[in-house]
């Protein structure tokens, strides 16, 4: 898929609107609905919201409100992490949303309001944070380049009052693509947060690409916040730290590319030798046999295919919250290499892409031990035919303790050729009724979009089957809060 399918794939679903039950959709009201999602009660916030569904409320109103909210009430502090999943979840939310049949499309948005409220109580109970006012604007106001350099110093300083003023003067005199370019890069930057900033940044820019520009103050606020979080360590702008030291030698290794690299082969094997590297290299090795690959004339989607393989093999290995986002990350990354115009980002994308890798497999006691290879992974012969929904019966029949055999039943299907749109509307049927946290929508959607918007290869069907590490399932039980706002919609 080139860059114009991707852009087209990525963006065709801004356009649709779910109306309510009736037909009608309300006039634009977005700030009536923040005051309702930011001052009502947990307990009644579901049959409130719903109530305003039944008189109208259309769903990019109430879109645009939640993410104001959460923007406004959910802080990236102390972690880019944790509570912060109530605004990064969103994009995976909306795309739920996308893949769902007309009566359950207001599901997942309603769980994720009431997610919203846990963890805004959260917030409050722990720091009793909320956003501050916009920041004045100077007089006179700064040039394009004054505020772009004024951006760029606060965050190579990691300040996050200067960054907070300085990313609303640079938005006010730039367009969104130029803005981007620079926070896809401070992204990537460190793997603070597992790899949560640059899902950030993806989360930040898909959600303004649907709600529209008008809206960028806050989500940019709330975005370089979490660029310049460095923990409870030094002040990387004066201290050497091991964060960076990715990041300051991909930045130099970029030299060494040749200009021709986005030109390379595809290559299965290929895939398989970085797979390899990814398997054994360490943070600073992975990184430059990426550049070796790329000088020796391999295709970067052969590379991601490996990214994205690797992900899932340390899933494979220790299915759990921490090693999904290796999938998680590689998926914000790759949406930016596609996004990016400009080659030196997009190839830092993918060296720290390859970087991040070790670093999962580090904090995963199973993968030190040796992880499940991924195309060593044997399929499961199917008792149905690939062709009917018998089949995805026989996937999905699997207990909670026969993930790996779903693993195999899916690489059959897919590999006979089994049609991939009703495997991911299964998906996600599960997903939003059993599904009970962030990570699940999170993992689901980039799992699902790793597929779609790679090259064919057998790589890819084994990246997806994989994901049953994780997926939900008849075997998880429904959840609570979605059976209630069901119950409520068809009262």
């Amino acid at each position: 898929m080139d860059r114009r399918d991707f852009l087209r794939a990525v963006g065709g679903a801004a356009t649709l609107t779910i109306a309510s039950p009736s037909g009608r959709t309300a006039p634009a009201d977005i700030y009536d609905l923040l005051d309702l999602l930011e001052e009502t009660p947990r307990s009644q916030i579901i049959e409130r919201v719903v109530a305003r569904i039944r008189s109208g409320t259309s769903y990019e109103d109430l879109l645009a409100a939640l993410t104001l909210a959460t923007v406004r009430n959910v802080s990236p502090y102390p972690d880019v992490g944790f509570k912060y999943h109530a605004v990064m979840v969103l994009h995976a939310i909306h795309h739920t949303t996308m893949g769902m049949p007309p009566a359950e499309r207001w599901l997942p948005m309603l769980w994720a309001v009431d997610y919203f409220k846990e963890e805004q109580a959260d917030e409050r109970h722990s720091s009793g944070w909320t956003m501050a006012a916009r920041p004045p604007v100077p007089t006179p106001a700064p040039s394009q380049d004054q505020a772009r350099s004024a951006l760029v110093a606060a965050l190579d300083n990691w300040d996050l009052e200067a960054a907070d003023t300085a990313v609303v003067n640079y938005a006010g005199v730039a367009e969104s693509r130029e803005v981007f370019e620079l926070l896809w890069q401070y992204g990537a930057r460190d793997f603070r947060g597992i790899g949560h900033k640059a899902i950030t940044v993806q989360n930040a820019h898909r959600m303004l690409n649907l709600l529209g520009w008008e809206h960028r103050d806050p989500v940019l606020r709330s975005t370089v916040a979490a660029l310049v979080n460095f923990y409870e360590d030094p002040n990387p702008a004066t201290t050497e730290l091991r964060e960076e030291a990715a990041w300051r030698q991909n930045t130099a290794l970029r030299r060494e590319i040749p200009e021709n690299w986005l030109h390379g082969r595809l290559d299965s094997a290929a895939s398989a030798d970085v797979l390899a590297a990814l398997r054994e290299g360490d943070t600073l090795e992975t990184s430059r046999a990426v550049v070796d690959f790329l000088r020796d004339g391999i295709s970067p989607d052969s590379i991601w295919h490996a990214l994205h393989a690797a992900g899932a093999e340390l899933l494979m290995t220790d299915p759990g919250v921490v090693p999904l986002h290796a999938q998680t990350v590689s998926n914000a990354l790759h949406y930016a290499f596609h996004q990016s115009s400009d080659a030196g980002t997009r190839q830092l994308m993918l060296m720290q892409g390859a970087a991040f890798i070790p670093r999962f497999r580090g904090m995963s006691g199973r993968a030190r031990r040796g992880v499940a290879a991924l195309n060593e992974f044997e399929p499961l012969a199917l008792t149905a035919p690939a062709s009917g929904a018998e089949a995805l019966d026989e996937v999905f029949s699997a207990g909670r303790g026969g993930r790996s055999q779903a693993i195999g039943k899916t690489l059959a299907y897919l590999e006979a050729g089994g049609a991939v749109q009703p495997l991911v509307d299964r998906i996600r049927h599960y997903l939003v009724a059993n599904g009970t946290d962030s990570h699940h929508y999170k993992f689901a959607e980039a799992a699902i979009e790793n597929h779609a918007l790679s090259p064919r290869s057998p790589w890819r069907d084994r990246y997806l089957a994989a994901g049953f590490a994780y997926f939900n399932g008849p075997w998880n039980r429904t959840n609570a809060t979605v059976r209630g706002a069901r119950e409520l919609l068809e009262a």
